[in-house]
């Protein structure tokens, strides 16, 4: 195919979507309804060259103004015809009103030019011409013949009667390019015509019944096959039509046969579909894409399809056409709109959790403060000795569960600001002994109160510093050894063992406890879930401790791995990257997300040295952190 081919059929497939819009809702597919197309893409053809080929044949005759509106009366013929066409839909009656417009445009012509010693008379010869080549009927030809001749009568009674105007001194040279513009157009036309290939017959397979008994077999077979099956030529037009539900997509879309399969695709598809008839021309075997179909007159404005392509090819391997296979895929795709739909409203749902869970945390924490530090004063007796010691031991009680109900907050805010993507470690060089020290010290009384056994193990090289959040890996082991006490009968031991391997800060916490059910392991470490969730459960605790654990560690760039078998204990293992290289990972959602943020933000702050981190008070926070695990 020439870049010339190529050219026309653009210029052919653009004048036939206009053409079908001016139309409006007609009955596609028929051959009334081509006949209508090619007629009103003629009206519409006509309107662009109207006013290019008389404004300087007029202008070389007359005055400017006089040009002007000659030009502009021709243009207003073939708008007039195509409003007809599209009012009644009959090319035979728009043709034959342009047709009378044409002859009374040339008689006026001939009058204002000299009469019957006009040079545009001889113009007249080319409606009988033009009115054949259009119809190709004899009875076309005779009415092109009939109204010439009314024209030459009208022009020679104008001029018996002296009202012609003498011959203008360019009058001429005007007819003679006049005639030059329309055998170039027509020429033109007749080469559009050549350079597409003659439209092909298109029939079923289902009506070559009586060809032979081979053909009826193979006929029988495409038939049923589901779907829409569909020959093309080398240009994508159909040649051939099968498939079990080759009439339920006729009635939907229309008439696919020639370009109407082209044509009835989606105007933002149809790329789509060329890009793969060409990937089928450069070589492919096989080619697929999902379309859009438009679908006039139905309660959906499109049918979506998929289409399977298979290239045929001649004895020297070059492209013959491709066969597609189209299947009705609507229902699937409204499918996942609708799983779309549930996922957005789902996600939405669990960040206004979220938000929630924040906002709510970060207003409990102000009045606990205050309950706390209210409670700690009268527990110190600054303002007068207790008359009953009674009372010492309810401030006693206000403030332990102040200080409980400020840790379960504290611990829901941190798990909020995890989730919410605001949650960022600060990394530090820092012994691992020293955090697994500080553990033991904080959690070696309530082993003992309730007759657990504490131990720990470095593994030779562990005394080495490690790079990562040291309040953060302290919380973690708070929480896990925590809840090895919590779940240890009395007799049982608790284990740490710490190591570095292959780059890998490695922490193990194991216990001879309870256990989790293998039903309930894969649950373990979401939010508020815990392996006893009955109303009768024996432990308390609000199942945000290994969740919390689980964030932290991601946030390290971490794993999370646990082991248990019921009745036999559970041993927990986090793995951190001891050079502190994969805290606060980035996702590619989220850096897109922050490319796009309006208004823009500040970027997150750098990672800063233990020199440079305020300091809090680190006997306070580590009984925070103790008194998380003991209620997590």
């Amino acid at each position: 195919m020439t870049k010339f081919d190529n050219l026309i059929d653009r210029m052919k497939l653009a004048g036939r979507q206009t053409a079908e819009s001016w139309l409006g809702s007609a009955v596609h597919g028929s051959r009334a309804y081509e006949g209508q197309v090619r007629a009103m893409t003629a009206c519409l053809s006509t309107i662009i060259l109207a006013p290019v080929i008389t404004a300087p044949v007029l202008l070389m005759t007359f005055s400017w103004p006089h040009a002007v509106a000659g030009a502009l009366a021709a243009t207003a013929m073939p708008v007039a015809a195509a409003g007809l066409l599209g009012a009644t839909g009959s090319p035979k009656a728009a043709g034959r009103a342009a047709l009378a417009g044409v002859a009374a445009a040339l008689s006026v012509l001939a009058a204002f030019t000299g009469g019957l010693a006009s040079p545009f008379l001889p113009l007249l010869a080319l409606l009988p011409l033009e009115a054949a080549l259009q119809s190709r009927k004899l009875s076309e030809l005779m009415l092109g013949l009939l109204a010439a001749a009314s024209a030459l009568v009208a022009i020679a009674a104008v001029d018996l009667a002296g009202n012609a105007a003498a011959v203008p001194a360019g009058a001429a040279s005007a007819a003679g390019l006049a005639f030059v513009f329309y055998v170039f157009v027509r020429g033109l036309a007749l080469v559009a015509e050549r350079s597409a290939p003659n439209q092909p017959e298109v029939t079923s397979f289902a009506t070559r019944q009586n060809e032979t008994p081979a053909g009826l077999e193979v006929t029988d077979v495409l038939d049923r096959l589901p779907g829409l099956l569909t020959l093309h030529n080398v240009r994508g037009d159909v040649t051939r039509i099968a498939g079990a539900d080759q009439a339920e997509f006729t009635g939907k879309i229309g008439d696919v046969s020639g370009k109407g399969f082209i044509n009835r695709i989606h105007v933002a598809d149809r790329i789509a579909f060329l890009d793969a008839i060409d990937s089928l021309r450069r070589g492919h075997a096989r080619s697929q894409v999902e379309l859009r179909f438009d679908c006039p007159g139905e309660a959906s404005q499109f049918v979506h399809v998929a289409v399977s392509l298979a290239a045929e090819r001649d004895a020297d391997g070059s492209f013959a056409g491709c066969v597609a296979q189209t299947r009705d895929v609507s229902a699937e795709v409204a499918d996942h709109d609708r799983a779309n739909a549930v996922a957005r409203e789902a996600e939405s749902s669990n960040d206004s959790k979220t938000r929630f869970l924040a906002a709510v945390s970060h207003e409990l924490r102000t009045p606990l403060n205050a309950i706390i530090g209210f409670s700690d004063i009268l527990a110190r007796e600054m303002f007068g000795k207790f008359s009953d010691e009674r009372q010492r031991e309810y401030v006693g009680l206000i403030h332990q569960s102040g200080q409980h109900l400020l840790s379960l907050v504290n611990t829901m805010l941190d798990m909020s600001k995890i989730e919410a993507g605001r949650y960022e470690v600060f990394v530090e060089a820092f012994p691992i002994a020293d955090v697994i020290d500080n553990c033991d010290a904080m959690l070696r009384l309530q082993a003992s109160n309730r007759g657990v056994t504490l131990t720990r193990r470095l593994v030779r090289g562990a005394e080495t510093e490690v790079v990562a959040d040291k309040s953060a890996v302290q919380q973690i082991l708070i929480n896990l050894v925590g809840n090895a006490i919590k779940f240890t009968e009395a007799g049982g031991v608790v284990n740490v063992d710490a190591a570095i391997r292959d780059g890998q800060l490695e922490l193990v916490v194991s216990d001879t406890g309870i256990g989790i059910c293998a039903d309930k392991l894969a649950c373990i470490g979401e939010p508020f879930v815990q392996a006893q969730d009955e109303l009768g459960r024996h432990y308390e605790g609000t199942g945000l401790g290994l969740s919390l654990v689980k964030g932290l560690v991601d946030l390290h760039g971490g794993s999370f791995a646990i082991e248990s078998r019921e009745g036999e204990g559970t041993i927990v293992t986090i793995s951190l990257p001891a050079d502190g290289s994969g805290a606060n990972p980035q996702s590619d959602e989220n850096a897109a997300e922050a490319a796009v943020v309006f208004p823009p933000v500040l970027p997150k702050a750098a990672r800063k040295s233990a020199s440079n981190l305020a300091r809090i008070d680190e006997k306070t926070r580590n009984e925070d952190y103790a008194e998380t695990a003991r209620i997590a």
